[in-house]
């Protein structure tokens, strides 16, 4: 909870130009490093022949392929170790480390094998020329099959992170950096006695960055292995986590191959001019990258804490700025094209087709600002799905399709496709933006300072029911807690938690209520409901620790689970009764009770799953399970019953 006061103070109060101008650099720095990869391989290959350099274009896409892969499934099990880190469960959270390491080889291997096999296939489907072709198979098969440090490092630095280490990552980066430009020209030119490999040679350069940088983070990355009978389950969840991000990663894979099929139907040089462009884009991108990054806990604290005025001023800082370097961008794009394409390549040809290229592409760069942060502003609120459609439409619907459009009228034609593409994402996205400002949630004020407290009870028995949407589970416990004289927390849960965090009330009540109906566990993931989770597993301790209560829901009895006085119990009720419950009770239709029923119960169970990695509602897991059709009073009756019997001491063992 004091982490949550610091976050209170920090991003809700402090201002964000400041927090912005603390935060970017580091993070600018850690970018920069590793553009160096993308950049230093083609200076250097571009001097050594014309071929060279066509041939990493071509085999950029299947690199970005594997950087998704390798960084997604680090992404993955970064989310899920935070998640557990931030409610209390170090134990955990060093399992799913530990998962990372075999399950970075396994990816490795898998990816390794295909990529060797068909990589002559993927080079005649893009170019005709054998000099080129035999260089797409020589570097792509050692860049590919020697990447078992990329998977690596991807994924110990993201275990690094998820505790807070931020600076070995980025000694690693900067060392493997400095070993791949060493090792470029030694390697490609033969210097020093040692064989003229070409870019053979920068391959091995490349890879040897990668295992250097995953020496540096192996030691305080690489965790013990859990059993592995707990492997499907952690595995499942680090992908129900990483794919995501996996996929629209993947994303620009397929559309920048998809640009390449289309360009290799002019030239190879108009490939190059294309591949050319993303390694400048690299550098340009690199403060518009830190911006994004930077904005994201920012954006998700203050959403959470219900302070839109703080959002919307996060976001259009971070949009002006973003504009403000991007211009500088444009600017370099059309005054000084010819240097910039001249400082990797000599071929005229190159040249010549670039020179068009660049000025047109340059004009994207200002709504390509919005058109790549509107799908941040969304994924720091929770909102993954228009994240993603953000996406998709840039990636999927317009890239390709546009762009086959465009080249139908020829070569300068084509590179409209970067101009157009990013300015009718920016529109949709201003518009879902415009909604997204209108929501209730945003347009109500902020509730006022909460009053419940948390009250000093006498020492003894903890009640936690968990229940079915309609079963009455919430009314049942208070009664049980009035015929006790003990304390009943509920929604006052939420009201302290609100308090003591710096949240919303309304915000963290309704965790599941807005949960989609689909990507539950993305959902639970976001950092604005981390925040709300965080706060609501602190109160549910404290609450415990002030003496006999019960407590209704947030999964209480699992995170009590260390508790040796705590009664777990699960209320339900048949599906008509709960119907007729939900009719009586809200109002509801008999098909909305039904609808509400099914999505309540589902965000519950996925809601539990999240924290605890456990079924929600097994009946071998609670001391008393209670059919609530009886009667209210007759299942607090029950439960009392249960107590005296019992002394108040569960009868069963909860332990994970």
């Amino acid at each position: 909870m004091e982490e949550l006061k610091e976050q209170s103070n920090y991003f809700g109060t402090e201002k964000i130009g400041r927090i912005l101008l603390k935060m970017a650099p580091p993070v600018m720095l850690a970018q920069l490093i590793q553009a160096l990869y993308n950049i230093v391989d083609s200076v250097f290959v571009g001097r050594y022949s014309d071929a060279g350099l066509t041939a990493l274009s071509i085999i950029y896409p299947i690199q970005l392929l594997m950087i998704a892969l390798a960084v997604g499934t680090g992404v993955g099990i970064n989310t899920v170790m935070a998640a557990k880190l931030g409610v209390g469960q170090g134990k955990k959270a060093d399992e799913y480390a530990g998962v990372g390491t075999p399950l970075a080889i396994a990816l490795w291997a898998l990816f390794a094998g295909i990529c060797y096999m068909i990589m002559p296939a993927y080079a005649r489907m893009q170019t005709d020329s054998p000099e080129v072709i035999a260089d797409v198979v020589s570097y792509g098969r050692i860049v590919c099959v020697f990447s078992f440090g990329l998977f690596l490092e991807s994924v110990w630095t993201k275990v690094l992170q998820a505790r807070g280490d931020m600076k070995t990552p980025m000694v690693a980066q900067i060392l493997g950096a400095i070993t791949n430009i060493i090792l470029d020209p030694l390697l490609i030119f033969g210097m020093f006695g040692l064989p003229d490999a070409g870019i053979a040679g920068a391959a091995v350069a490349t890879v040897a960055g990668q295992a250097v940088a995953a020496l540096v983070v192996m030691k305080k990355g690489f965790y013990k292995s859990p059993r592995l009978n707990k492997y499907p389950h952690y595995v499942a969840k680090i992908f129900r986590l990483g794919i995501p991000n996996i996929l629209m990663q993947s994303a620009y894979t397929l559309y920048i191959f998809g640009l390449n099929m289309i360009l290799s139907t002019f030239s190879d040089a108009a490939v190059t001019v294309l591949g050319l462009y993303y390694k400048w884009q690299t550098f340009f991108f690199i403060p518009l990258g830190a911006m994004q990054t930077c904005i994201v806990p920012i954006i998700s604290f203050n959403y959470a804490a219900r302070n839109t005025e703080r959002c919307r001023k996060t976001l259009n800082i971070s949009i002006l700025f973003g504009m403000a370097l991007m211009f500088l961008g444009t600017l370099c794009f059309a005054i000084i094209p010819e240097p910039m394409l001249r400082f990797f390549s000599s071929d005229e040809e190159v040249i010549s087709i670039g020179i068009t290229a660049f000025r047109i592409i340059g004009i994207s760069f200002i709504p390509l600002v919005t058109s790549l942060t509107y799908p941040v502003l969304f994924q720091a609120v929770g909102k993954s799905l228009k994240s993603t459609l953000l996406t998709v439409i840039r990636t999927v619907l317009l890239f390709v399709p546009l762009a086959y459009l465009f080249s139908r009228f020829g070569l300068d034609y084509f590179w409209l496709t970067y101009p157009v593409t990013d300015s009718i994402t920016s529109l949709v996205g201003f518009f879902m933006c415009r909604g997204f400002w209108k929501h209730p949630y945003l347009s109500k004020k902020k509730n006022g300072e909460p009053k419940a407290v948390i009250q000093k009870s006498r020492p003894g028995v903890i009640i936690a029911i968990a229940r079915e949407h309609g079963s009455s589970g919430k009314q049942i416990g208070k009664l049980v807690a009035e015929k006790l004289n003990i304390p009943f927390y509920y929604k006052e849960m939420t009201e302290i938690a609100a308090r003591e965090s710096g949240l919303d009330k309304e915000f963290i009540s309704d965790i599941n209520k807005n949960s989609p109906r689909k990507l539950h566990n993305l959902y639970f993931s976001s950092k604005a409901v981390q925040h709300a989770i965080v706060a609501q597993h602190k109160i549910i301790e404290k609450i415990a620790d002030n003496g006999s209560c019960v407590i209704v829901g947030r999964a209480a009895d699992y995170i009590l689970k260390d508790y040796d006085n705590v009664v777990r119990i699960f209320i339900y009720a048949p599906l008509e009764y709960r119907i007729g419950r939900v009719m009586e009770v809200y109002g509801d239709t008999r098909e909305a009770a039904k609808a509400n029923i099914r999505r309540s119960d589902n965000a519950r169970a996925a809601y539990y799953k999240n924290i605890s990695g456990l079924t929600w509602g097994d009946k071998n897991r609670y001391d008393l399970t209670i059919d609530s059709s009886v009667g209210l009073e007759a299942s607090a009756d029950i439960i009392l019953e249960y107590l005296k019997k019992t002394n108040g001491q569960p009868l069963k063992n909860h332990a994970p």
